[in-house]
């Protein structure tokens, strides 16, 4: 599941995450990770951007997000085709009456069209250059192909507008993949390949609309999962039954691995349906999944927890890795007062992003990381000594201090970036005990902006975010 703009909007364990200053925004939100083709992985953040997290070199351009816009990346996956490489983002603008922003977006590496960042489509009067919609709340890509998943409504146009599936073969145009059964008002919120079957997760209008208070907005398909194996131009209802599985027609996310679909319901667990008996049977996790990932083989589940009646909003965010022979899940990660969005594996690590989902905050947002992930047996837990903190004050002129802590003595580097990756600052590069610091930042000589401060150590990695206002 991707964040969907306004509404949802024996090892050791690197952490990297920012805490920003109000703990309720959706500022930091990491919507997805994607390895570019070219070795180097990179992160989607809700509202400020892609950029590199393993050394790898800083995109030429970040798609505009100026306050008249406001894009946000809500969806974001990697793309390779015809030996170019890159990503593909779904956006959302926030300016409801700006009918030509949003969309889909592709950045190329190489030179040629895809080169930088380019809308699909064109806008040509129509929302996202797609038939009235400009939020794109799932993405896949097949060969040439790239098909979106859209929300079924928007709320800038009366009557409510459609939503469904569009494919573009690259470079065409959009073509609606809706009919009988894929409807035009059906919330497409998950979609991904198997081969060549595509299929597709869909909510009810009872979620969509209890999600972000838009009910009487819109009307929705039923929800549940499709699956097409001509590429879009027909489409099966495969869902569970309700009867069977309640609300097992709210899906969320849709993954295969190996002969089995896995689904993350809302309010109904996870359930899986195997080939080989056609039969869905549930899967034993009957926590609210924001994200899956597997290598093939392995499965992992990134939870939050949505309990309104709870004293305290921040609940855990935890990990879960399937176990196949007992139909069971060990848990392998959990962070307090955190909410998993995103997960990806990366050469045998396993990304987990965290950040605010469907209106339930985080305390941290950014990224953790696990090594050697096939390996971890059950959780170590995440140490509460290593920690960076929100710079004060901030926003700054001309300086501002910065605090963190290690847990044990190494080498430590802190050092400011500017949006694009480029290092503007070192404020330590040596050798620290463990203890609790405070250094000072200024920004005398750098323009107004936004820049962001990262912590490195043994322990892994931390990264914040700081405003210089002249």
């Amino acid at each position: 599941m991707k964040i969907l703009f306004s509404l949802f909007t024996a090892m050791s364990i690197a952490v990297s995450c920012s805490f920003a200053q109000n703990e309720w925004s959706a500022t930091g939100t990491v919507v997805g990770f994607a390895a570019a083709g070219n070795g180097y992985l990179y992160e989607a953040v809700y509202d400020s951007g892609v950029f590199p997290i393993n050394g790898g070199p800083a995109l030429a351009s970040q798609i505009s997000n100026t306050p008249s816009i406001q894009n946000v990346i809500v969806s974001f996956i990697p793309f390779s085709s015809n030996g170019k490489y890159g990503f593909v983002a779904g956006v959302a603008a926030l300016k409801i009456n700006d009918m030509n922003e949003g969309g889909v977006f592709t950045y190329g590496f190489q030179s040629g069209p895809q080169y930088g960042w380019v809308k699909m489509g064109g806008s040509n009067g129509l929302l996202s250059g797609l038939p009235q919609s400009k939020s794109i709340v799932s993405l896949a890509w097949h060969d040439s192909t790239l098909f979106t998943g859209l929300p079924g409504f928007d709320l800038s146009l009366t009557p409510s507008t459609p939503g469904g599936l569009y494919s573009m073969t690259y470079p065409g145009s959009w073509i609606s993949r809706n009919g009988p059964v894929m409807l035009d008002s059906c919330y497409i919120s998950s979609l991904c390949f198997d081969g060549s079957t595509l299929y597709a997760g869909a909510l009810s209008n009872y979620i969509a609309s209890k999600s972000g208070g838009f009910s009487n907005q819109h009307s929705l398909g039923s929800g549940g999962v499709l699956r097409s194996t001509d590429m879009g131009q027909s489409w099966v209802d495969i869902s569970p039954a309700d009867n069977l599985f309640p609300h097992s027609r709210d899906v969320n996310n849709v993954i295969r691995v190996g002969s089995k679909l896995f689904i993350s319901t809302f309010f109904g667990g996870v359930l899986y349906r195997d080939d080989g008996t056609g039969s869905w049977v549930f899967a034993n996790l009957p926590y609210l999944v924001s994200s899956f990932a597997t290598d093939g083989t392995n499965l992992y589940a990134g939870t939050f927890t949505f309990d309104s009646s709870a004293s305290s909003p921040y609940l855990p965010g935890r990990v879960y890795r399937y176990v196949p022979s007992n139909n069971s899940w060990n848990k392998i990660f959990e962070k307090d007062s955190t909410s998993v969005s995103a997960l990806y594996l990366f050469n045998n690590t396993l990304y987990i992003g965290t950040g605010q989902i469907f209106y339930i905050a985080s305390k941290t947002l950014g990224y953790f990381t696990i090594g050697n992930v096939t390996g971890v047996a059950q959780s170590p837990g995440v140490s509460s000594v290593f920690a960076l903190r929100q710079n004060y004050p901030n926003p700054f002129n001309p300086s501002t201090q910065i605090s963190f802590s290690v847990a044990k003595e190494g080498p430590v580097s802190l050092r400011a970036y500017d949006m694009l990756g480029r290092e503007v600052a070192t404020l330590v590069n040596e050798n620290r005990k463990a203890g609790q610091y405070t250094v000072q930042f200024s920004g005398n000589q750098l323009a107004s902006g936004v820049y962001v401060y990262v912590l490195r150590t043994s322990e892994g990695q931390l990264a914040g975010r700081m405003m210089l206002l002249r």
